[in-house]
């Protein structure tokens, strides 16, 4: 036996000896079974408030029945502690709380629930090396919070202990969704074309010109506050990508889907209040191909900016293309 324990612990298996002489629930008991029934046989049992699953018969028992034979099966008969769990599961009981001064039955409680696919909470209330109130306050505390009613008030008896309002506070949220831009003005009664865009606002046919194409938006960082996570060295600039993204939307209005190339030329900072109005403008068709460029100026009534190109290149059909396109800067 000795050597077995020491094996064990070289594996890395905690092993305690129980110092009991006799080996409970085989034939040893059988000699002092008449015995034990012969001391408890003066017992009266009766029927219990609290229901009862008994590991000597795996099933819910009239503890009435609990007489000086039960008890000797008790010693003599197997642990019947599977059927008793599953018992108690068929029944919808969910938690199971173990009264020991150390936790030896949870284990087998969760992996007996686990082979029916039942969801179960073991918990116990002391720990061996661990402060007794302390460990039962916190058992407690995880009983209640997997939804046991527990009577805290049991707990403050004699402390002086009342209950108190909690202090108000301001409702506090936040919004994860992009704001959207200001609303639309009526493009198509002053003569232009929906872009359909959240970065344009309308587009506009050039007559003159063959089929070139005008589109226009306004920016800012109140109508796109999106914008403001792209900030570099303290300002806020249009990502790279948004050029390329006019630029395709400016394809699509006269048929070319696809970007040849692009040349960023400078970069569109944002000013901390106000707005920058832009324009993509798509040249007359040469060679299959069609020039692009992406300009802005800073919005001001009194005295309007010049305007600023920050981005040229070629739109074609996507057939007349490699797959992707040149970027450059």
């Amino acid at each position: 036996m000795a050597g077995f324990a020491e094996a064990c612990e070289g594996d890395g298996i905690r092993v305690r000896r129980v110092s009991d002489a006799f080996a409970f629930h085989t034939s040893q008991m059988d000699a002092i079974g008449e015995e034990l029934a012969a001391a408890v046989a003066g017992l009266s049992p009766r029927a219990s408030e609290v229901p009862l699953y008994s590991t000597v018969t795996g099933e819910l028992l009239d503890t009435a029945t609990m007489d000086a034979d039960y008890w000797r099966r008790n010693l003599r008969e197997p642990v019947r502690f599977e059927a008793a769990v599953r018992a108690l599961l068929d029944a919808g009981h969910g938690l199971f709380i173990e009264v020991s001064p150390h936790p030896v039955l949870t284990g087998a409680v969760q992996q007996t629930a686990e082979a029916v696919d039942a969801p179960v909470v073991a918990l116990g209330t002391l720990r061996r090396d661990q402060d007794d109130q302390e460990r039962l306050l916190t058992s407690l505390a995880q009983a209640y919070v997997h939804g046991v009613d527990v009577d805290w008030s049991v707990w403050f008896e004699g402390l002086g202990a009342r209950r108190v309002e909690l202090p108000t506070y301001a409702f506090q949220r936040r919004r994860y969704w992009l704001e959207s831009s200001t609303q639309t003005a009526d493009v198509v009664s002053a003569g232009l074309g929906a872009a359909g865009h959240s970065l344009l606002g309308a587009a506009v046919s050039v007559a003159e010109a063959d089929a070139a194409v005008v589109l226009t938006g306004r920016l800012s960082l109140h109508t796109h506050a999106w914008l403001a996570d792209h900030t570099i060295g303290g300002s806020v600039l249009l990502p790279g990508t948004a050029f390329v993204e006019l630029a395709l939307r400016a394809g699509d209005e006269i048929g070319c889907d696809a970007v040849e190339e692009l040349t960023l030329y400078a970069p569109l900072v944002f000013p901390a209040a106000g707005a920058v109005q832009v324009q993509v403008v798509v040249g007359e068709m040469a060679d299959g191909r069609r020039p692009v460029g992406v300009y802005s100026r800073v919005e001001d009534e009194q005295s309007p900016a010049e305007w600023v190109q920050h981005a040229g290149g070629t739109l074609v059909a996507g057939d007349r293309t490699d797959p992707g396109f040149e970027l450059t800067q």
